[in-house]
């Protein structure tokens, strides 16, 4: 009896596509290498780190502009209030809500909403009150300034003589 022959390199590398054509499955064909998987990983983590400023900067464009909305449409309510009941309103303006309240003998709350803190903004206004006649027409609310910030994302809106709210983006 003689020794084993020796298969050539050639016969081997045979060997393994044959056995990939007929189903056989060699240990080194299945799963990923830690080397692979740390690759994936490391350009999943840089595409993330290279996306978060500008979806924090979108969240903070967003929450301004709710609370935004949110205080026009209640000047606005407020101020068809006045003008519908032929009566002055008072419209109080703090961070943790927005009130409209018909003056008269006896002050009655008609509209409260809550302020722009619920999305995290900060509201800071030149005058905290403002009033409206029975006209619509702002009664010394002139030029009244109101700034809404979160983060790095500001927005004004200032009330003119005439009790129009414009939006300052």
């Amino acid at each position: 009896m003689g020794a084993h022959p020796q298969i050539s390199p050639l016969t081997a590398r045979s060997w393994y596509w044959f056995s990939a054509a007929i189903g056989h499955r060699s240990s080194m064909i299945r799963g990923f290498t830690l080397v692979e998987l740390l690759v994936a990983i490391t350009i999943v983590a840089l595409m993330a780190a290279i996306g978060f400023p500008s979806l924090t900067r979108q969240m903070d464009r967003l929450a301004v502009n709710r609370a935004a909305v949110d205080l026009s449409a209640t000047y606005q309510s407020a101020r068809l209030w006045a003008v519908y009941h032929g009566s002055r309103v008072r419209i109080e303006f703090s961070e943790t809500s927005l009130r409209g309240v018909a003056e008269g003998a006896a002050d009655s709350l008609f509209l409260s909403v809550p302020g722009p803190a619920r999305y995290g903004v900060r509201l800071t206004a030149s005058r905290p009150t403002i009033r409206i006649g029975p006209t619509g027409i702002g009664l010394g609310g002139a030029n009244t300034k109101l700034v809404l910030v979160r983060g790095a994302v500001a927005e004004s809106l200032a009330t003119s003589r005439l009790g129009r709210l414009r939006r300052y983006p």
